[in-house]
């Protein structure tokens, strides 16, 4: 779990496809029906072409209890295979979260890490002091 699974089948075939990955300060976190199911000094965000801003939130960081695993998988050829978890949105369980098991070489900076859906999770900045 965790591993690198060598260079990316996309970078080849995508030269011109960019990914940047980069410590996020400040502490996060995301929610999801009102309820924190992310809270985290020591997030990531991953700025890749044709895609806005995610925020990675360590895994260890991330209450998996509030969310359910899902059967869910993509891939994706810069990052590897995804695997989702659900929760009840707006009345209906939806894939509200994803993880790499395993991340391809360019990307390993988010092994071990879980990015939002922010159409259904909020994700922010929380104010110092709070």
């Amino acid at each position: 779990m965790n591993t690198s699974l060598g260079p990316s089948p996309g970078a080849n075939r995508y030269p011109e496809h960019r990914i940047s990955i980069e410590p996020n300060p400040g502490r996060w976190q995301a929610t999801l029906n009102g309820r924190v199911v992310a809270d985290s000094t020591g997030t990531l965000a991953l700025d890749e072409s044709r895609f806005g801003r995610v925020i990675y939130f360590p895994a260890a960081d991330v209450l998996t209890g509030e969310l359910l695993r899902s059967d869910s998988r993509t891939t994706c050829p810069f990052k590897g295979e995804a695997r989702y978890y659900a929760a009840e949105v707006d009345g209906k369980v939806r894939d509200v979260a994803w993880f790499y098991p395993d991340v391809y070489a360019e990307v390993a900076g988010i092994a071990g890490y879980v990015g939002f859906y922010t159409e259904h999770v909020h994700v922010g900045q929380v104010a110092s002091g709070e």
